[in-house]
């Protein structure tokens, strides 16, 4: 599900890869999994090396949505699983991500900036993963995006929605996930005259103390 008013479309535009884009978001500090980029038959050394359980994705450049094509597998705990799995989404792309798995998540948080015509960029923050279209719970915000998170903007997955549908969780790293946000923020300010979308979805927030980590990342800049 897209949340944004997205610009004029521009044939200019580009989507970067899920490793570009998380490398630099990374930069301005948002926390993204520890991973590797290769060919199919590096698949199993990566995951080794990276520690089970792992993700691996489908990695090419015109996969947005990898979920819509099957292009990511989950939970791959052994070498032989890695292989297998790389076998299969090395018939979407011939690079595959390699990622670990964040396991212990108690929250799943849409994070993204759209560009309005009106308004310039907004903030959106909203119910993540596969509950973005089941919960449609979702706000934006104008900036100053620092202020009016500290004003409980970070919260619209615990409002009234999400309460009614779901058992509520352990106690969740909020602090973290406001830093992950205004990070997120940052770049989207750095990059203020390029940026087309922005779109993590999920970030998943681990319990107090632990932090929070965004796991799919999808971002289009224009191309000068």
């Amino acid at each position: 599900m897209q949340l944004h008013i997205p610009r004029a479309a521009s044939k200019s535009a580009r989507t970067l890869t899920e490793h570009e884009g998380k490398s630099a978001l990374a930069a301005f500090g948002v926390p993204v999994p520890r991973s590797r980029v290769v060919s199919a038959g590096e698949a199993s050394e990566a995951a080794a090396a990276l520690g089970f359980p792992v993700v691996i994705k489908a990695a090419g450049a015109a996969l947005e949505h990898k979920s819509e094509v099957d292009g990511v597998v989950l939970n791959v705990r052994s070498a032989a699983e890695a292989a297998a799995a790389a076998q299969r989404l090395s018939a979407l792309s011939a690079t595959l991500l390699v990622e670990e798995m964040v396991s212990d998540g108690v929250a799943e948080v849409l994070v993204g900036v759209t560009v309005d015509p009106q308004f310039g960029q907004l903030l959106v923050l909203g119910a993540g993963g596969v509950l973005t279209e089941l919960l449609r719970d979702s706000v934006s915000l104008l900036p100053p995006f620092h202020r009016r998170l500290h004003r409980g903007g970070t919260r619209p997955t615990q409002g009234r929605k999400a309460a009614r549908r779901l058992p509520w969780p352990p106690p969740a790293d909020v602090a973290a996930l406001v830093q992950t946000v205004l990070a997120c923020a940052r770049y989207a300010a750095a990059n203020l005259e390029r940026l087309v979308e922005l779109d993590l979805n999920p970030v998943i927030v681990r319990p107090a103390g632990l932090g929070a980590v965004a796991v799919d990342a999808l971002i289009r800049l224009e191309e000068h």
